[in-house]
């Protein structure tokens, strides 16, 4: 075998390998954006009735997860309210329409520009202190439970941040309310108005929008919510 038969030997493989690779990418079999974010588990000793909650495991672990990073160390109300915001922004169409999309959203595309900044700050997102991880999914399983009355306590405000710093964009926005260390605000102009109504809770606004769109959903026991077709 001459030396060049024997070079292309070896570079054969490595050029079928490096195809299949771009063609998984192309594909888009890459994981989803939030994947990582969504390997985080139930506590073991947390029992959850998939049945009577109204997104599936994936979203109630992606809120979890983000009252822990973003306001774990605030009081109850404050937890709730930053909650609210993800939730508000979750049924707002000028916003993504799951809460893990809402969490993980980047509208720059530039490195560490999330919208909520632990997300891709460059650190792992798993919880180190299962104390405030057990706190968190409690939290989210409240907010996400099928006829919970917990309201929300920034009158639909979409915007919030923390009372040590001053971003440019709050000057354009009105501002509703002030829970714990945060800042919350709201639309200007003709929305504000309609901002100012009660909204209804989250999980009550899920189940309408199912009625209306797909029919009622069951929860399987792995908690990923199954659509019944009309």
């Amino acid at each position: 075998m001459t030396h060049v038969q024997k070079l292309v030997r070896r570079l054969v493989p490595l050029a079928m390998a490096t195809t299949l690779v771009l063609a998984v990418l192309a594909t888009g079999a890459a994981r989803p954006a939030h994947a990582d974010m969504v390997r985080v588990s139930v506590p073991g000793d947390l029992r959850i009735d998939w049945t009577n909650m109204v997104v599936s495991r994936d979203e109630l672990l992606c809120l979890a997860l983000n009252d822990y990073w973003e306001a774990r160390g605030e009081s109850t109300r404050g937890r709730v309210a930053v909650a609210q915001v993800v939730l508000n922004r979750a049924r707002d169409p000028r916003f993504p329409g799951s809460i893990c999309d809402v969490v993980s959203q980047n509208r720059s595309g530039k490195p560490r520009s999330c919208q909520f900044s632990w997300y891709c700050d460059g650190r792992s997102d798993r919880p180190t202190n299962a104390t405030a991880w057990r706190s968190s999914v409690l939290l989210a399983k409240s907010l996400l439970t099928r006829n919970n009355a917990i309201s929300d306590l920034t009158g639909g405000a979409l915007w919030y941040h923390n009372r040590t710093v001053n971003p440019g964009w709050a000057g354009r926005l009105a501002f509703a309310t002030r829970v714990g260390d945060h800042y919350f605000y709201r639309e200007t102009g003709p929305r504000l108005e309609q901002a100012r109504q009660p909204p209804q809770t989250f999980a009550d606004w899920t189940e309408a929008q199912q009625a209306e769109t797909a029919g009622p959903t069951t929860a399987r026991e792995d908690g990923q919510v199954a659509r019944t077709r009309r």
